[in-house]
């Protein structure tokens, strides 16, 4: 068996497609199956949580300020983007909706340059520094914000965005310039003054189905992958690994996503057209880490613990060759219908039997 490593040497062996001691363990989840797990544990709070599963990451966020930040009538929570949610009460808990897009109406581009757009000079970075050291061992996967498709569709409503793209496109791009007039030099900070608090940049931005893709190609390349470049250029300049969410059926985008300079893509939905890990590895595997990769959907919340058990070991074997995976879900946030059983079964398997030789 292969020395210990700390989490960090363990998730950067990983993502530099080599072979550690075992398979790095990442995890989140909803707060019903949080709540939950520190019952189960009894640990007072998340961090007891994440070191009860054994779990090698650690995602943070930056800290914002700008106006935009606070409520609105209706209990609707605005973030610094302006973008307004609420909890929803559904049959297993409460979700955060977003129910109020500051941009949506807009039609011309006077009206999107006059919008009150946050700046990077009202970020810090005190919460990162403190996660790095209450975990210095860990790695940190830094967020401060979704990328430009996710957020733009945030800002106007999904429907609204998605029509600018194809019939108004100055107007999309203008949109997402002014969220990356953010972003770039929000990271560019980030890298800067923070990089000994951090090993790994994170973004969401989905612009994938389980079916396929919501945008075309050419939009893809047009839109989306000229600012993934410039982050993940930002990341590697400063030693930074850059890891990209997008759910669902992204196989068709994978080989511009890698081209941009992605490292890692999180959450491997292998139930997606497409998505199958065996053709993932097969095809993109000296390229890019893969991150999660459980099926949440008909496993973790269907099954049984040995069908768990045997959907880890499964994607160990062929994900895990080499280096290049980071077991989790395939979901980012497992949801408060799947069995506790289920998911510490998940976590000991992962823990216990992952292991390289």
């Amino acid at each position: 068996m292969k020395n210990a490593m700390t989490s960090r040497e363990r998730v950067l062996t990983a993502v530099e497609h080599r072979e550690g001691d075992r398979v790095p363990i990442t995890f989140d989840c909803e707060k019903e199956v949080l709540a939950v797990l520190k019952e189960h544990f009894k640990v007072p709070d998340a961090e007891g949580v994440w070191r009860s599963l054994h779990v090698d990451t650690r995602l943070v966020s930056a800290d914002h300020s700008h106006p935009n930040i606070g409520t609105r009538p209706g209990g609707i929570s605005t973030n610094f983007w302006g973008v307004g949610s609420k909890d929803v009460e559904y049959s297993f808990g409460t979700m955060y909706d977003i129910v109020y897009h500051p941009l949506a109406g807009m039609t011309t581009v006077e009206e999107i340059n006059a919008y009150a757009w946050p700046t990077a000079d009202e970020l810090s970075f005190e919460t990162l520094r403190a996660a790095r050291k209450l975990n210095p061992d860990k790695a940190i996967i830094a967020y401060i914000g979704h990328g430009g498709y996710f957020t733009g569709t945030e800002l106007k409503g999904m429907e609204e965005f998605l029509m600018d793209l194809g019939s108004n496109p100055a107007l999309a791009h203008r949109v997402i310039d002014h969220i990356m007039d953010y972003t770039r030099p929000a990271v560019e900070r980030l890298c800067r003054e923070a990089g000994d608090a951090f090993d790994i940049y994170y973004i969401a931005d989905d612009f994938c189905t389980a079916l396929g893709p919501l945008v075309s190609p050419p939009m893809f390349r047009e839109f989306i992958k000229p600012y993934l470049k410039t982050l993940a250029d930002i990341c590697h300049r400063s030693g930074k690994k850059f890891l990209l969410h997008t759910c669902g059926s992204v196989r068709t985008f994978l080989p511009e996503i890698i081209d941009a300079g992605v490292d890692i893509l999180e959450p491997i939905q292998t139930s997606a057209a497409g998505m199958e890990a065996e053709g993932l590895k097969r095809d993109f595997g000296k390229d890019i880490t893969f991150y999660g990769s459980i099926d949440l959907i008909n496993v973790l919340s269907k099954g049984s613990p040995e069908d768990v058990r045997s959907e880890v070991l499964k994607n160990f074997r062929i994900l895990g060759k080499g280096g290049g995976f980071i077991v989790g879900p395939g979901h980012t946030y497992i949801q408060p219908d799947t069995p506790l059983e289920n998911i510490l079964t998940m976590y000991e398997t992962a823990y216990g039997e992952c292991l390289y030789a």
